[in-house]
């Protein structure tokens, strides 16, 4: 046994003595939402620093700086840069030189099919939870259709709770007084702790979401639990995030500051050339999204990544256009351009406005983020699971729209009855294929689409508005390579898939095309 010992340390010291700071230590996998994935070479120089910063942040929440147990629950794709860094290199990062050590509990490889992510964070109470944004809004389904099942004096503290926690919530963020209303201590005691208890988050000191952007009711929803989402923003390139959001330190609809040894900035990039830009003038606040504050977001740092890697055994013209998506992503001045529209404010508060890859480029030139306009309708049907509008070089902009269904979790599209939330449509209603004939649904939708049409914020002119729509009788997913690992959209699939359905509704005189 010693002789074996002594073997193992040998070998140790070895592979510690061979590490070289700048060479890669690992690769990670692009979610490949616009085309094929590439390889991410990450240093160990990279790894390592991205693991302090993140650290340095969590401490300022009381995470890690104790000598007691930090737990995590580890369910996204270790492949991903969120599980690789999270779960993984961030927790042996603390465990090296933090007080504090973390168990990581990992969920089954189905868990998140099957819906039992709430039982894994039951069994495991978080100290630190990251979920992504489907995660979180899957949850809140959940919660809202069991709230609406509630009656009498139970269902009056519920409110009365939820709108003291809001209030809170809502001073809370930067800027804010950080007040706790009247009454908040005894609204926290009968019902807060109750709700985090049954969700597993009662001992969750950093509640966090990332890889996609979170809407904003979706956080105020949380805020009215007591529990604060912080959304934060990084990339496989920048070794995970670069902007961050605290507890002390947020505003919603923002992904956050620049952390530590990253600069964040959004140019006016040159399309022919990356390398001749202009810094955006930051934008007095997170709501004025008038397009000369807006630009592409780019990071600088020690984080960012060696490039892409290119297998010599794939032949030169493979090194060449690899080479290529290198140089097409970090300029000479050493800034990794993200292909994120945004904007940085005069607090140093960091929004995404749209992707421009995702840019709808109008019949007349306008640049239409659909993001914010999807957004704006789900927010305003909850039995909307998703939109996506299709516009690209047309007269005007149609939308396919998807319903909230049993088993639709992302992974795969689930069955065709609708869920709990979706019911509450047309309670006579139980199923997709009937609330496509049905005229309570389309009527629903029908106000939705012209509540993001008349609001100026999200449709300034009439480029941007949806002109036609119809339900699709499926969800998007994973299985059906709609969605990437983490649960973002393939628009390029999407349209591929329902190509015919789309130009049906261009061709059609209604408002509603049936599928």
């Amino acid at each position: 046994m010693e002789l074996g010992g002594r073997a193992i340390d040998e070998e140790i010291d070895r592979r510690t003595a061979a590490l070289v700071p700048g060479e890669c230590a690992a690769l990670v996998y692009t979610s490949g939402t616009t085309g094929e994935p590439k390889a991410v070479m990450l240093s160990h120089d990279s790894v390592q620093f991205e693991c302090a910063s993140v650290w340095q942040q969590l401490s300022s929440e009381g995470v890690g700086t104790e000598p007691v147990q930090e737990r995590i629950l580890s369910y996204l794709p270790l492949s991903h840069v969120a599980g690789k860094m999270v779960d993984i290199a961030a927790s042996v990062y603390c465990a090296a030189r933090k007080p504090s050590h973390v168990t990581v509990y990992f969920a089954r490889p189905y868990d998140l099919k099957v819906g039992a992510i709430k039982d894994r964070l039951v069994a495991c109470k978080p100290t630190i939870f990251l979920g992504v944004p489907l995660v979180w809004e899957k949850i809140a389904d959940k919660l809202k259709a069991l709230g609406a099942t509630t009656r009498g004096p139970k269902k009056a503290l519920a409110t009365w709770a939820k709108r003291l926690a809001l209030e809170h919530a809502q001073e809370g963020q930067l800027g804010g007084s950080g007040a706790y209303p009247p009454g908040y201590s005894m609204a926290n005691a009968l019902v807060l702790k109750k709700i985090k208890a049954a969700l597993g988050l009662d001992e969750c000191k950093f509640g966090f979401t990332g890889a996609a952007p979170m809407r904003v009711d979706t956080q105020e929803y949380f805020g009215s639990l007591g529990l604060n989402i912080n959304e934060i923003y990084g990339m496989s390139e920048s070794c995970a995030c670069c902007t961050w959001s605290s507890n002390v330190a947020h505003m919603w609809g923002s992904c956050g500051y620049q952390m530590p040894g990253f600069e964040v900035k959004a140019f006016r990039v040159d399309p022919t050339d990356l390398n001749k830009k202009a810094e955006c003038p930051r934008a007095p606040t997170l709501d004025n999204i008038d397009e000369e504050f807006q630009g592409e977001l780019c990071f600088r740092g020690r984080a960012i990544m060696m490039g892409y890697m290119a297998n010599p055994d794939l032949g030169q013209a493979h090194v060449d256009e690899l080479t290529k998506k290198t140089e097409e992503s970090i300029d000479s001045d050493g800034w990794l351009h993200s292909g994120d529209k945004g904007m940085v404010t005069d607090k140093g508060m960091v929004k995404i406005t749209g992707r421009y890859k995702e840019i709808i480029i109008g019949e007349g030139g306008e640049n239409i983020a659909p993001v914010p306009i999807e957004d704006h309708i789900k927010k305003c049907c909850d039995g909307i699971n998703e939109v996506m509008m299709i516009g690209d070089k047309r007269k005007y902009n149609v939308a396919v729209i998807t319903l909230k269904a049993v088993g639709a979790n992302g992974e795969v599209p689930g069955t065709d009855d609708l869920d709990m939330g979706a019911k509450r449509v047309n309670p006579e209603v139980t199923t997709i294929s009937k609330a496509m004939d049905d005229k309570t649904w389309i009527d629903a939708i029908t106000e939705a689409i012209n509540s993001a049409n008349s609001n100026g914020k999200v449709c300034p002119n009439q480029a941007f508005k949806i002109q036609k729509f119809t339900i699709l009788p499926t969800n998007f997913s994973e299985e059906a390579g709609q969605l990437t690992p983490t649960k973002k959209l393939k628009r390029q699939e999407v349209a591929k898939a329902y190509a015919s359905t789309i130009e049906k509704m261009y061709a059609s005189k209604d408002v509603y095309v049936h599928h």
